[in-house]
């Protein structure tokens, strides 16, 4: 059972190192490796020290030739009792700097003195714990070995305690759906690895440098594995290892391949467009969608002529609105064929609200009798390019505009827009009542030219215009839907103050 554990492990920390190198990452990494170690060495330790029931040699071992090669393992005793210290020590300061990074607390988060704070426990206890410096004060004072044993227990429960405390404040306090859901693998894989690390920390290292030398040191450490284990102690050992095990690694794999999958259909996209300038074709697809909104207009003119009389002030106002909206189409050609040129994007601190508004005004363009519900939590500023930031959220709300059109809800229900902020995030969440979509289209939805209507009007832009710009600011795009309900973009930027 621990050999496959201790497999898990080895391919847990592989897969991690590979795919994201963040803070988080680098910090659950640093985890598994101490949970392994701590491991590893209790395992050689067993083997050496025997005495074992045949139960529990399976559990570790499976067979009495591993047992032997782990048993005639060359390593001292020193060096196996430095190896569990090291992975006892400081897997409680991993975990609970794993949940600082995560927390939003701004008193903790403000504060980067905590995580250098947190490193002197695990450091002073692991260099009395040092082989030499640890024999010549247990040696001398056999109440050290005491002190040592039962001091390295309390903080080591606190700092598990505190972590865990943080991590469950903090997925209490998020209200994003997709936040919550990817929080939620975090903590049951850290809540996990931490129940198997319970079930083995403690084992002291003073144990194994005094082996079998002090009675204190049989004493003390992973009592059930002592001889014989009553069948409730050996029950209890089996089923929280296998339901740790599989909750843990099931949450961690579901985590790293949610990681990898986006990584792997951002490459994949990106090789799909390899025939095609971005520029030019956000050029262009900005200016189908002006002249659209001016067919619309021409449409209103010529129905005019069609009655005798035409009415002469309707079309004064529709000849104005269509001078208008050549106007500005002239002036957004300007503009985006400037940026397009430069191929930049010119991000300077702006209000979320006007973001918001000036997409709504552009939407209007089209759509002029389409109400638009705004909900704003505050005034929120955030570095962007208003132009290119506020034409992706107007392509967002038309496609789901034209959803609800085509679902028949465009009448009884309105477009939501709520803008607010989550953990590390400013968020545009666009919500629509259309068609939705299925796992199939949601998958391809922000591929350059697919599109799922049927109409000559739409080349399949929009939505990876929309990616492209929220990537350029460092953000990320998301989406929920469900088919026959509606859609919800979560459009995440990083939070600026």
């Amino acid at each position: 059972m621990l050999i496959i554990l201790t497999i898990f492990l080895v391919i847990s920390t592989v897969v991690m190192v590979f795919l994201k190198k963040n803070r988080e990452m680098l910090l659950l990494l640093g985890l598994c490796i101490c949970l392994m170690m701590e491991i590893a060495g209790i395992m050689i330790y067993i083997a050496k020290k025997g005495g074992i029931s045949y139960n529990v040699m399976q559990f570790f071992y499976f067979t009495d030739a591993l047992r032997d090669k782990f048993r005639y393992l060359y390593i001292s005793l020193g060096q196996l009792g430095f190896l569990i210290t090291l992975g006892r020590l400081f897997f409680p300061y991993f975990l609970l700097n794993l949940a600082l990074s995560y927390s939003m607390i701004e008193a903790i988060r403000r504060n980067n003195r905590l995580k250098t704070i947190t490193l002197i426990l695990p450091v002073l206890t692991t260099v009395l714990y040092y082989p030499s410096i640890y024999h010549k004060l247990v040696d001398t004072r056999e109440s050290w070995q005491i002190y040592m044993a039962e001091g390295s227990m309390i903080w080591i429960v606190a700092y598990l305690i505190i972590a865990t405390v943080l991590l469950l404040v903090e997925y209490a306090s998020i209200t994003m759906k997709l936040c919550k859901v990817q929080f939620r693998k975090i903590i049951i894989s850290l809540l996990a690895l931490t129940g198997i690390y319970l079930l083995y920390c403690r084992q002291d290292p003073g144990q194994v440098y005094k082996f079998y030398s002090s009675p204190f040191a049989w004493n003390k450490g992973i009592g059930y594995l002592q001889g014989n284990p009553s069948l409730i102690s050996y029950i209890t050992l089996i089923t929280v290892s296998v339901v740790c095990c599989v909750m843990g690694f099931y949450s961690l794999f579901s985590f790293t391949s949610d990681n990898y999958t986006e990584s792997k259909d951002d490459a994949i996209i990106r090789r799909k467009f390899d025939t095609a300038r971005i520029g030019a074709s956000m050029f262009v697809h900005s200016m189908k969608n002006q002249i659209l909104s001016n067919k619309v207009i021409y449409k209103r003119i010529s129905n005019l002529f069609e009655h005798e009389p035409p009415d002469m002030v309707k079309l004064k106002e529709y000849i104005s609105a269509l001078e208008n909206a050549n106007t500005n189409m002239l002036n957004r050609v300007e503009e985006l064929y400037r940026h397009v040129k430069a191929n930049e994007i010119y991000m300077v601190p702006v209000s979320m609200e006007d973001i918001v508004e000036a997409a709504v005004s552009r939407f209007h363009e089209k759509y002029p009798d389409v109400k638009v519900d705004k909900t704003f939590s505050g005034e929120i500023q955030i570095l962007a390019d208003k132009s290119h930031l506020s034409e992706a959220v107007c392509n967002i709300i038309a496609n789901g505009y034209e959803s609800m059109l085509e679902a028949g809800t465009a009448k009884t229900r309105d477009i939501e827009i709520k803008c607010y902020n989550e953990r590390l995030y400013s968020v545009i969440e666009i919500k629509d009542y259309g068609k939705g979509m299925n796992k199939k289209l949601k998958k391809k939805a922000f591929d350059p030219f697919f599109s799922s209507k049927n109409s000559n009007h739409n080349w399949g832009m929009g939505l990876y215009y929309v990616r492209e710009i929220v990537k350029s600011h460092l953000g990320q795009i998301n989406i929920e839907s469900v088919e026959g309900r509606g859609s919800s973009f979560y459009i995440m930027l990083p939070r600026y103050k």
